[in-house]
């Protein structure tokens, strides 16, 4: 859904270029899917809290949790760390890094094409241009400069908590992104249609949208 609004959104502002039209469709798309893990997080914080409560953890010093009414100290007791951590690489890998990425071949270049050759199979009238469009690949969309920044973000979150995740989930997106790179590179390559990029906007406004990731990693580092 989010990636159709987007892309709907661009397409109805009317840009003149398909450069500027896709930095657009980067920075909402970003945007959207950092709104969409900051509710993930906040639900899966006050959920581990609720479990943590009724199973009456306590701190170190024998406070039960329950009884901590400072964020900052409920974030920092052990058993949110713990649960936290656990739910922060469940969710990163390989839910976020590498099974959507292995999922999408089979659902926006395959499966397309099956269903249009179905389509164009059985109804004759459909020849030439018509019938050529609807066994086409998808164009190319700038999306992929949103995953991989997210993924990132994702990643880093790991800092907040002790580190017996931490190599594990950059190794893992290490491995992703290597197979991300291999499966775009055959995509452009040999699958989408022919598309110019002729300006660096994207590339500018991709380097822009690092700076939560930047701010990310001075905030775990005061933390």
């Amino acid at each position: 859904i989010m990636y159709e609004v987007c892309a709907r959104v661009s397409d109805k502002v009317g840009f003149g270029f398909k450069d500027n039209r896709e930095a657009c469709y980067m920075i909402l798309y970003t945007i959207a899917c950092l709104f969409n893990v900051l509710l993930d997080f906040c639900t899966t914080y006050y959920t581990a809290y609720l479990v943590m409560v009724g199973l009456g953890f306590r701190t170190y010093f024998g406070e039960k949790l329950s009884d901590i009414d400072s964020f900052t100290k409920q974030f920092e007791t052990y058993a949110m760390q713990r649960s936290l951590a656990e739910n922060t690489y469940s969710y990163a890998f390989p839910s976020t890094f590498l099974i959507p990425f292995i999922i999408e071949p089979f659902v926006t270049i395959g499966l397309p094409l099956y269903i249009g050759r179905l389509i164009v199979r059985s109804h004759p009238e459909i020849q030439g241009r018509a019938a050529e469009e609807w066994v086409a690949s998808i164009p190319l969309d700038m999306g992929r400069y949103a995953d991989l920044i997210l993924d990132v973000i994702l990643a880093l979150l790991i800092f907040y908590f002790p580190g017996g995740y931490t190599a594990t989930l950059f190794a893992g997106l290490a491995v992703s992104h290597a197979y991300i790179y291999s499966f775009d590179h055959w995509k452009i390559l040999r699958n989408i249609p022919t598309c110019v990029i002729a300006s660096m906007d994207i590339d500018w406004w991709s380097q822009a949208l690092l700076i939560p990731c930047i701010g990310t990693i001075a905030s775990c580092w005061v933390f």
